[in-house]
């Protein structure tokens, strides 16, 4: 009986074990709460601009369950508070993402203090808790974002540490960009000038990028100066968006210039001729590249012998009816003097004016002859004749003067004509009937500064630059050495008018191009130059005279800015009258060259219609054209009126 009570027991306490074990493993633990993210994009923003875009996402709710969030936005340091509620449905796995915007939205935000703007820099916290169906206010995300009042302005031109010459133009970029690096395209720019004032950058291509120039000064302050771009939005206007950024450039002196130098004997009469006995004095202007003279002050030349001593130094003083500088002391020759080739010099940088502006960049030399008497005197036959001739009679003299009277002298008897040497910076015109020798003259004026050292530049418009070289040659003037050298360069225009391909030069009236190309020539050379444009005529037939005098006006201006020497030909009837006109009065200096039928032959002349600042002669003089050799200048023996008396 005791064993079966105590199997009956182990039994029920074997049962009893199951069922509490077999309780365990079927135990299921209620399903995990819903899980939140939220985030703010961008980041970083500028004040008032654009939105920040909230995201919220639910993910393990309810499935296909109506919910409602509100989301709270405070302003930094609790400035400002606002909320808006958003509903919405779970899908099928109980998740969903919402996305809203700040300040602007579909749901208006309520403000609870403050305004809902972006408006205060610092940072601003986005809360979410759920109002519906449970209303859970624990364990939501919370993000952030900041508000900036940064743009980042950055001067692209000019760049630290450039120099900037006075009455040359400063050009300025500046881009400005905002915390997230894209660009502002309403911005307010400027920069700061030598004066102490501002100048207002204009917007420009691509976005966030303004540019502006201001002209230096020849009174703005030498030294350094401190460019400081700055920038801010100009909408709302409570937005505090700003930014600079600053260069150090250094300002140059402006270049002074010796231009219309001349020399004159006591009667007035311009010559570079001096005898024992005469006195020479010089005359001449002190101005800027881009144009203005001065007015005051007084400068100095050297008179230095053949063998380049100095001898005296001429003092000058301003005369405003001739509005020029002359020496009224002047250089008396004496027997003593040596014979020969004199110079009057400028010294490099020995010019200054009241705004410390100085110059020359290169020594400045005008030549001069002093002759004296020879110990014997040989009377050509020709005075002879003229002689005999007198004494039969003033009629019988005249006509034979007029016929055989008449000799050449050397390509530089221009200069008599002229006034003097081409000073730089000048531009000077020829222009002439068709076949009267415009390009010749226009050569050999460039070969004679060759042979001087001087570097030089030819648009070519008018022929090959191979046959431009030919040319040159056959009239006695070899440039082989000088294009090997580099002293001379060439910029081929003419091959692409004559349908060349390949040519550097692709569009001769791509005047930008030319101008660049231009440009590159001066910088490369080591000095002023002296470029001539041969010949205007074809850019006048291909564009339109307006465009064509502009681009003439840039060459110019850019070639005197350098200190150079501008010179270009034309023919005449080839171009419209009114541009002509225009043209002339751009230039320095225009010469005229016709072609004169007499019985049954031409004749050549040449006339100086025009010479800034120079006592010039205006009489027709014929030249002539002689091959292997040049131009020579005709003039007379004796002159005529010493009979007619």
């Amino acid at each position: 009986m005791t064993q079966k009570k105590g199997t009956t027991l182990l039994l029920i306490l074997s049962v009893t074990l199951l069922f509490l074990a077999s309780f365990v493993v079927t135990t299921v633990r209620a399903p995990a709460g819903p899980s939140y993210t939220l985030g703010a994009s961008p980041t970083v923003l500028n004040e008032e601009e654009g939105n920040v875009i909230i995201t919220f996402t639910i993910t393990g709710g309810t499935a296909n369950t109506a919910y409602t969030f509100r989301f709270t936005v405070t302003k930094p340091g609790g400035a400002g508070q606002a909320y808006v509620d958003e509903s919405f449905s779970t899908d099928a796995t109980g998740g969903y993402t919402q996305a809203l915007t700040y300040p602007n939205n579909t749901q208006t935000w309520n403000p609870i203090t403050g305004t809902v703007r972006t408006d205060l820099p610092g940072n601003y916290t986005v809360t979410v808790v759920e109002t519906a169906p449970k209303s859970v206010t624990t364990g939501f995300p919370s993000a952030t974002f900041r508000v900036t009042s940064v743009l980042n302005v950055r001067l692209i031109v000019p760049t630290q540490g450039s120099t900037i010459q006075r009455e040359t133009t400063a050009y300025f970029t500046a881009t400005v960009n905002d915390v997230n690096g894209q660009p502002v395209k309403d911005a307010h720019v400027s920069v700061s000038l030598p004066t102490g004032g501002q100048l207002a950058l204009t917007p420009t291509t691509p976005s966030g990028t303004y540019s502006g120039s201001y002209r230096v000064q020849r009174s703005d302050s030498l030294g350094l100066w401190n460019i400081s771009a700055t920038a801010y939005s100009p909408a709302p206007s409570t937005t505090n968006n700003s930014g600079n950024y600053s260069v150090q450039v250094t300002v140059s002196p402006s270049l002074l210039v010796v231009s219309s130098l001349s020399t004159y004997n006591q009667y007035g009469t311009p010559t570079g001729d001096f005898s024992p006995g005469n006195t020479l004095y010089a005359s001449f202007t002190v101005g800027y590249p881009t144009g203005g003279y001065l007015t005051t002050g007084s400068f100095t030349a050297h008179v230095e012998d053949p063998s380049g001593t100095s001898t005296m130094t001429l003092s000058s003083i301003y005369d405003p009816t001739r509005n020029l500088f002359y020496t009224p002391s002047g250089f008396q020759v004496s027997t003593s003097d040596a014979a020969g080739s004199w110079e009057l010099v400028f010294p490099a940088q020995s010019l200054s004016d009241s705004y410390g502006n100085t110059g020359p960049t290169a020594t400045i030399t005008y030549r001069f002859v002093i002759h004296q008497q020879q110990n014997q005197v040989v009377i050509s036959p020709f005075y002879y004749v003229i002689a005999a001739v007198a004494i039969g009679g003033s009629l019988g003299t005249t006509v034979f003067l007029k016929r055989f009277n008449s000799t050449t002298g050397p390509f530089d008897d221009l200069f008599k004509l002229t006034g003097g040497e081409m000073q730089p910076p000048t531009t000077l015109m020829v222009v002439s009937d068709s076949g009267a020798g415009s390009t010749t003259m226009a050569l050999q004026l460039l070969y004679r500064d060759l042979s001087r050292g001087k570097f030089c530049g030819l648009l070519s418009y008018d022929a090959f630059p191979a046959e431009v070289s030919r040319k040159m040659r056959d009239m006695g003037w070899d440039i082989a050495e000088y294009l090997k050298t580099g002293q001379l360069n060439i910029l081929d225009c003419y091959s692409a008018l004559a349908g060349v391909e390949g040519s550097l030069i692709r569009d001769p009236t791509d005047f930008t191009e030319v101008s660049i190309q231009v440009t590159r020539m001066i910088e490369s050379a080591k000095g002023p130059m002296t470029i001539l444009f041969d010949s205007v005529t074809p850019i006048f037939n291909a564009a339109t005279a307006k465009d064509c005098i502009n681009f003439l006006q840039v060459l110019g201006a850019k070639i005197k800015n350098a200190a150079g020497i501008f010179i270009f030909t034309a023919t005449k009837g080839s171009i419209p009258e009114e541009a002509r006109s225009k043209i002339e009065a751009m230039a320095d200096g225009v010469i005229e060259l016709n072609m004169i039928k007499r019985a049954n032959s031409l004749r050549r002349t040449l006339q100086v219609k025009k010479m800034v600042g120079r006592q010039t002669s205006t009489f027709e003089t014929g030249f002539e054209i002689v091959q292997g050799k040049g131009i020579f200048i005709r003039k007379q023996r004796v002159p005529i009126g010493l009979f007619r008396s």
